[in-house]
């Protein structure tokens, strides 16, 4: 593929090369069309003297003989054939006259003239070329015959020939060095048109490649510097355009990945409700019909038997509340009643209220509380800070530590609950806020606990405008020393 550089250069060697064809050509046609036109101009005397020459004023024929002879570089004869005289000559006193009359060719020396090429006749004048033979120099000559006169009419075609090269020469000293500039201007301004034309190429080719270089750097007010900010701008909509799909993308990698895990979450949801709830129901109803068929006889084990009947219903009645309790506050139309909540009075109260718990399982029990004041819902958040106490207790470890901590910052309060233990998997930080996540995976049929309390928890913080999460910490050592859970609320301004 031809670069338009060597095109434009083409193209103006070309302009340039039928400027030398046009002066070749005027070359080779400005003889002829110059004898033409010198032949046209003898005839035009020609016929003017043959109107004077009948007057005999000889003063008028001398006037006109020397303008025109002085208009047209001619020598003219007029030859009286009758007195075979040369009447051009008959004022011996007209200098001028002497200047422009030579003897004439029929007249005089005739062998002086010597006719080279004959040209044919025009208007009954004979048309010819002559050479002076004692000088050599040829001549362009008309002859015509009038009444008794002989009208020759001469001019040198050496006079022909200086002018065409004359001319020629002047106009390769003018053309010749503006052809070269003109081909030196063309390189330059090929050059200057084309480089920001590749530029814009090689960038378009970039962009077809996805390869986002730096802008074009062309500032010209004309079709191409429109042409360079429209490409920069194109380039910068496509690769913005590019890098919105691409986090787009990556978003929508992420929420599949995410719809996946909650896939695999709400079949396990479905599969650990119906866990948790077939084997209560299969022990009352086996229960309910032993009693029911008299196969318990002794009241001892009557009272038995109506004993696990009843803590089985309490278990479904506690799963079913969680069920509702987590339905209410995953629905839209769930409303809290916020007010103002000394979060230090609350914990306080939570505390006092477990403190059974705490004493009857050895619990080493770290207080660090606040004044705090916060809009909440004080039943729900309660709730949700009972089921953080209740999960520490599930997972504390031999060292039986638990601290319950309420720090200020600037425009957040943070309740926190640790407990000394075992960490939670890196994998398992988000999944267990999800509802029956049980890290434990063993599930104990006596623990009341169904894996719904961090769910719940979850939603109470997003209904308080709050953020929860979890942090496996470390020992000085390096080592883990326990997990702790937060939730931050907003501070009342």
């Amino acid at each position: 593929m031809k670069s338009i550089k060597i095109k434009l250069v083409v193209a103006i060697t070309l302009i340039l090369s039928i400027f030398f064809m046009g002066i070749t050509v005027y070359s080779i046609l400005f003889k002829p069309y110059y004898t033409n036109a010198k032949l046209k101009e003898m005839n035009l005397v020609t016929n003017e003297l043959i109107k004077t020459l009948p007057t005999n004023d000889s003063d008028k024929i001398s006037s006109y003989i020397s303008e025109v002879s002085i208009k047209y570089n001619f020598q003219i004869d007029i030859i009286d054939t009758l007195d075979n005289e040369n009447i051009t000559s008959l004022n011996k006193n007209d200098k001028t006259m002497g200047q422009f009359c030579y003897s004439g060719m029929n007249h005089g020396q005739k062998n002086r003239f010597k006719i080279q090429k004959n040209l044919g006749t025009k208007d009954d004048a004979k048309l010819s070329i002559l050479r002076d033979m004692p000088t050599g120099v040829d001549f362009l000559a008309s002859s015509k015959s009038f009444s008794k006169y002989l009208i020759n009419i001469k001019t040198p075609i050496s006079a022909i020939d200086d002018s065409l090269k004359k001319s020629l020469t002047l106009l390769f000293v003018i053309l010749l060095p503006i052809g070269v500039l003109a081909l030196i201007a063309t390189y330059y301004f090929s050059t200057k048109f084309t480089s920001p034309i590749m530029a814009i190429t090689s960038k378009a080719l970039n962009l077809q490649n996805l390869n986002y270089t730096k802008p074009l750097d062309i500032n010209s007010k004309d079709e191409i510097g429109n042409l360079s900010y429209t490409i920069n701008c194109l380039s910068d909509r496509i690769e913005s355009s590019l890098l919105e799909l691409t986090e787009k993308n990556q978003r929508l990698k992420e929420l599949i990945y995410k719809e996946k895990k909650n896939d695999e979450l709400r079949r396990e949801f479905v599969s650990s409700v119906s866990h948790e709830l077939k084997t209560p129901i299969t022990v009352i109803s086996g229960y309910a019909q032993a009693l029911n068929s008299n196969i318990v006889v002794s009241d001892d084990d009557k009272s038995y038997y109506t004993n696990v009947i009843c803590d089985e219903a309490e278990r479904m009645e506690v799963i079913v509340n969680d069920l509702l309790d987590l339905y209410k506050l995953q629905s839209n139309t769930f409303k809290i009643t916020l007010k103002e909540i000394e979060l230090s009075t609350l914990l306080t109260t939570i505390i006092n209220k477990l403190d059974f718990r705490f004493k009857e399982n050895n619990i080493k029990l770290k207080t660090n509380i606040n004044n705090a004041m916060v809009l909440g819902d004080k039943v729900r958040l309660e709730q949700a800070i009972v089921n953080f106490i209740n999960n520490a207790l599930h997972h504390v470890d031999d060292k039986k530590i638990i601290e319950i901590n309420l720090k200020i910052t600037e425009s957040t309060a943070v309740i926190s609950v640790y407990n000394s233990g075992l960490p939670i998997p890196e994998e398992n930080l988000d999944t267990i806020w999800s509802g029956f996540v049980r890290l434990d995976k063993v599930r104990n049929y006596k623990d009341k606990r169904v894996g719904l309390g961090l769910a719940i928890v979850d939603q109470i913080v997003k209904l308080h405008s709050g953020e929860k999460g979890v942090i496996n910490k470390y020992s000085n050592d390096n080592l883990y020393s326990g997990v702790e859970f937060y939730i931050t609320l907003p501070l009342v301004k």
